[in-house]
């Protein structure tokens, strides 16, 4: 991501009210990512902690299995979708004609010789 935009994720995050458009869709996308992996972490620990109760396996146990298994689908797809999402955006940085801007959509300043 870095690569594509041109500058640190900690740069686009200190300069983001002076980002242009695209720069700050990329910036709004890694966010969407970092949040949607962070919720499946979240679950697959909360289902890990599902399975290693020292209970007796039975119904109410395998249908909670079964309910947070759903919530961790679920987490995944989210997941999987704010990545595909990131993805495109850094395709349309990559793909942008080059411009008279920084990555942080100032202007550069004009040589003059």
């Amino acid at each position: 991501m870095e690569a594509a935009v041109g500058t640190s994720i900690a740069a686009l995050n200190a300069d983001e009210a002076r980002l242009n458009a695209q720069s700050a869709r990329v910036l709004d996308a890694h966010r969407a990512l970092v949040t949607a992996e962070t919720r499946l972490s979240f679950e697959r620990v909360r289902l890990m902690i599902c399975a290693d109760r020292q209970r007796q396996v039975d119904e109410q146990l395998l249908a909670d299995l079964s309910d947070q298994l759903e919530i961790l689908e679920d987490a995944a797809a989210a997941r999987d979708q704010a990545e595909a999402d990131l993805a495109a955006r850094l395709t349309e940085v990559q793909q942008r004609p080059p411009a008279a801007t920084s990555p942080d959509g100032r202007p550069t300043p004009a040589r003059h010789r």
